[in-house]
């Protein structure tokens, strides 16, 4: 297994393509993972969707931004935030579990670290992509989020 880059330390800090919209995140992520579903390769454009997983409270923005309400295809409901102006997928606020943020790493500042500790809904993924090595990968939804929060501590202890 290749060595992965480390955590830097917070705060993690990203905007949107015209600058608009900026975020900030201060606390280490809880977890980092790529969704594979249709919906996530829909929105990016993308093979799949690189987010990094944290606490909503460690998480703040400055910019005007648009939601979109989506029911995703394991039932679940989330918030898309996109910047008003040029529109770019920011991150996304899990209504069942607002004590988490979903934060699109492609939007960070300096993205080289973020590197998925998990892969979720891997039977919709692409036939050209190559997993992480070192990551867990999952069909479907997992049905618990505290399975991708372990994976990550598991290859990013503290």
């Amino acid at each position: 297994m290749s060595a992965r880059p480390p955590i830097p330390p917070p705060p993690h800090e990203g905007r949107c393509l015209c600058g608009a919209v900026r975020w900030q995140l201060n606390a280490r992520p809880l977890g980092i993972n790529a969704c594979h579903c249709d919906d996530c390769r829909k929105l990016t454009g993308a093979a799949n969707l690189l987010m990094l997983l944290a606490h909503a409270n460690a998480f703040t923005h400055e910019g005007e931004t648009a939601r979109y309400h989506k029911r995703a295809d394991s039932g679940r409901e989330i918030d898309i935030v996109r910047c008003a102006e040029c529109g770019v997928r920011l991150w996304h606020e899990p209504l069942s579990s607002p004590e988490y943020v979903f934060i699109a790493a492609g939007t960070l500042d300096d993205p080289s670290w973020a590197i998925p500790a998990s892969h979720i809904w891997i039977e919709k993924a692409a036939a050209d992509v190559q997993f992480a090595p070192g990551a867990i990968l999952i069909k479907g939804q997992p049905a618990s989020r505290q399975i991708l929060l372990d994976a990550f501590s598991k290859l990013y202890p503290d």
